[in-house]
């Protein structure tokens, strides 16, 4: 096993108290939490998880376009005019 060091780092405390209750339910400790992502990081050489500065009004799902659009949907539905389908399995092998 290599050497280890020691880091110190601040954390809001009731963050920390609920990170350990869901790290403890997944069997880790915050130290091989932490461990988990200090190697995920330098295995994919950034940030295991994308940082954005966008918010859910530059997604096009929760746009306005989209949103009149699954008001529509939703109005004819209620009005009766949806149309029963059967679903079809694709099996993935195409």
């Amino acid at each position: 096993m290599s050497d280890t060091s020691s880091v110190t780092i601040r954390v809001d405390t009731e963050d920390k108290r609920r990170a350990e209750l869901l790290f403890s339910s997944l069997g880790l400790n915050m130290s091989t939490a932490f461990n988990m992502f200090i190697k995920q990081s330098l295995l994919c050489e950034g940030l295991p998880f994308d940082v954005t500065l966008r918010n859910s009004s530059d997604d096009y799902f929760y746009s306005k376009a989209n949103r009149e659009h699954l008001d529509r949907s939703i109005a004819q539905l209620k009005a009766g005019k949806g149309k029963p389908h059967d679903l079809i399995e694709v099996d993935g092998n195409d």
